[in-house]
């Protein structure tokens, strides 16, 4: 029989599944300086110092004097996240001849959100885990544009899922039960509830600390098949009021569940959508599998009033299993080493995890192409009317707080809206507006280097949901080995532990407000404060099972994005969505010699929507060129999934 697909939810809800055993090995100690590097990382308020002084006070740095770079460059390109990886590997392969291309970027790596951690056990054995940017998400749904760009990388889908994931691991290794934890600070006690596969819920709920009440309305809930819309009586009817409602809503108005039991579901969209259950749709959460549904006929296939991510999840048929040990760093990592080969050597998919990165080379004077960290740009304008100019001008405070300033023939803004509107007056009032409305989703991503997981193994699980506490996913790393990264196979050897957090405070306000508090509430919170989240939180779940924080903890990476996934439209806030008009393709319109690719771009914070706006972008510089086809709307192409 072959093995059960796997999807994103099942990592989410913390059933991870196993291929062929694979034997552990230790890893040279090999390692990046700025990957190794613990504590708080990602968008530190060192990094974000420049841009907030620049956001604060704006006229210091567009009058002051600024030291010219001697050369005038054939592309700049602002953000080496993905998509400006992306676009500059596809100017540099389409522009017909050979290229300068300058890569700037404000943070202290490449890759953007898609960040490499890196760890030495005290056993000296070498772990890579992610820090942003996760899996390559269901990739029988990718443009060719994002399809043929891995290709022409190297990358090979079909070894995630027939060589490198193992499938198996988690049942191999006894990790078979799902555990639910309640935390002393929300539930008054410290208390961890596991469950078997096919539980009926009226028995693990009795083991929670729900009131009785709430326990008998979510079992109803959770193992129920009622028809809560009765006086609808067609799919297309029942389509539309879920359209219209949150989850939230439906659950207390249509199923009149407990208002303490929605403790249990609320997080629940938040790995999707980037809210709540009070700010998703009833009909994104039915397209994510959330229980409530099962009696509805709801009719087939995807509805074009979904999320771009809720689309997805209802056509996505493929395994969440295409993941590189340091997630879509990997993908980052090859577009460096196309770019710049000596920066990155080696060939295959092995050496993208193995071969260690020569950061002397990224910014080398005698190469082609340079990506220069820790470079704000802080103003973008041409020499000239744009439409007649020849030459575009870019400042930027470099690594050392040297104010610099870079010309270009052409410009890539892979950057966020926000920011691009921040750096020119060349634009229209109505496209800054559309700039402005892409709001990031604040997100925690850290990364724990345990000595062991026994306690794991004792306790039987591999991850935990966590109910209504700090942290929302909690789990084992992804089981992957590739090169000689080795995914271990005894609880006696060290492994990575993932916890993330979407940072909104659930109060049912629109999902942009929700994203912005979130940030404010995000920025006040120091390393140490976070760290002791994460203590609090495994000790009080595995303690009983003999997991000692101050022994079992070897380091902990917080990855925090202040500024982190692109919003999506949705509904009931985006009321234009599908039909349009969309901010997001207002906002991307390029002028002079200036193209727009972000992930903002196409308001889809996903790896292939940022090559597809990449793509979209370049075909915008060289005009006549023959780039392959990208999908011009947020998420799928609708065509693709049966939407006109």
């Amino acid at each position: 029989m072959p093995p059960p697909e796997i999807t994103r939810r099942d990592f989410l809800n913390g059933v991870a599944l196993a291929a062929a055993p694979l034997a552990a090995a230790a890893a040279p100690p090999d390692t990046d300086p700025i990957a190794r590097r613990t504590g708080l990382q990602g968008q530190t308020d060192t990094v974000n110092a420049n841009a907030h002084a620049w956001r604060d006070d704006p006229a210091r740095l567009r009058d002051a004097v600024a030291e010219v770079d001697p050369e005038v460059e054939d592309l700049v390109v602002v953000g080496a996240g993905l998509s400006g990886l992306a676009g500059a590997h596809l100017f540099k392969q389409h522009a017909g001849r050979a290229v300068r291309v300058l890569l700037l970027d404000a943070l202290d790596d490449f890759g953007g959100h898609a960040r490499r951690n890196e760890f030495v056990s005290r056993s000296g054995v070498k772990l890579i885990g992610y820090g942003g940017s996760q899996s390559l998400d269901s990739p029988a749904l990718f443009s060719p544009a994002a399809s043929g760009l891995l290709k022409d990388l190297g990358i090979e889908l079909s070894r995630f899922k027939n060589e490198f994931f193992d499938k198996g691991w988690s049942e191999r290794q006894g990790l078979t039960q799902q555990g639910l934890f309640f935390g002393r600070e929300a539930w008054g006690e410290n208390r961890l509830v596991r469950r078997v596969e096919d539980e009926p819920a009226a028995q693990w709920l009795a083991r929670t600390p729900f009131a009785p009440a709430a326990q008998t309305s979510l079992a109803a809930l959770l193992d129920g098949s009622r028809d809560v819309l009765p006086q609808l009586r067609t799919p297309r009817a029942r389509r539309a009021a879920l359209a219209g409602m949150t989850y939230r809503d439906f659950l207390l108005k249509a199923w009149k569940v407990d208002p303490a039991a929605l403790r249990y579901l609320q997080g629940d969209t938040q790995g999707y959508f980037g809210v709540g259950i009070d700010a998703t749709t009833a009909l994104d959460a039915w397209a994510g599998g959330l229980p409530g549904f099962e009696g509805l006929t709801l009719g087939e296939g995807v509805d074009a009033r979904m999320s771009p991510s809720g689309r997805q999840l209802m056509a996505g048929q493929d395994e969440y299993v295409y993941h590189f040990p340091d997630g879509n760093a990997g993908v980052a990592r090859a577009l460096v080493r196309s770019l710049i080969p000596s920066a990155l050597p080696g060939t295959g998919m092995e050496a993208l995890v193995d071969a260690t990165l020569d950061r002397a080379r990224l910014d080398a004077p005698d190469e082609p192409v340079r990506i220069r960290l820790g470079a704000t740009v802080v103003g973008l304008r041409h020499l000239g009317p744009p439409e007649r100019a020849e030459v575009a001008e870019l400042r930027y405070v470099d690594a050392t707080g040297r104010l610099r300033l870079v010309r270009a023939r052409q410009v890539l803004l892979a950057c966020w809206h926000r920011v691009i509107a921040r750096l020119t007056d060349e634009l229209p009032a109505a496209q800054v507006t559309a700039l402005n409305d892409q709001v990031k989703v604040p997100l925690l991503y850290t990364t724990v280097l345990l000595s062991n997981w026994r306690a794991w193994q004792r306790a039987g699980i591999s991850s935990l949901g966590v109910v209504d506490g700090f942290w929302g996913d909690v789990g084992l790393d992804f089981p992957v080995s590739m090169g000689a990264q080795r995914f271990p196979q005894t609880a006696d050897e060290p492994i990575l532990l993932h916890l993330g957090k979407v940072v909104v405070p659930g109060n049912g306000a629109p999902a942009r407000e929700q994203a912005a508090q979130g940030r404010a509430q995000l920025m006040g919170w120091r390393f140490d404060f976070l760290e002791g989240q994460v203590r609090s939180l495994l000790q009080g779940a595995l303690g009983e099972f003999g997991f000692d924080g101050s022994r079992d903890i070897e380091a902990i990476t917080v990855n925090r994005w202040a500024h982190g996934y692109s919003y999506e439209y949705m509904r009931p806030w985006d009321r234009y969505w599908p039909a349009g008009p969309l901010p997001c393709e207002r906002a991307r319109r390029g002028w002079g010699r200036v193209a727009i690719a972000n992930s903002d771009a196409g308001a889809y914070a996903y790896a292939h929507g940022a090559i597809d706006q990449a793509t979209r972008a370049v075909q915008d510089l060289l005009p006549h060129a023959r780039l392959p086809r990208w999908h011009p709307r947020p998420g799928p192409n609708p065509k693709d999934l049966g939407l006109a």
